[in-house]
């Protein structure tokens, strides 16, 4: 997929809005990633489903 089909895909009026988010350093990477939940960890809880297991709050009929 090339630069203009991404800037495409997420929306971006202008093409420089995506070349932003490709020239970042790997300390901004590790940074991004730090803060991401750990998957593997059972006491996260998914926060778009309602207690009863439904997706009645993402669907905006909760």
């Amino acid at each position: 997929m090339n630069i203009v089909q991404i800037s495409l895909l997420l929306g971006h009026e202008h093409l420089q809005t995506t070349m932003v988010y490709l020239d970042i350093t790997n300390d901004e990477k590790a940074a991004a990633l730090a803060t991401l939940d750990d998957e593997t960890c059972k006491k996260v809880t998914p926060k778009w489903k309602n207690t009863d297991g439904s997706l009645l709050n993402l669907c905006g009929l909760s």
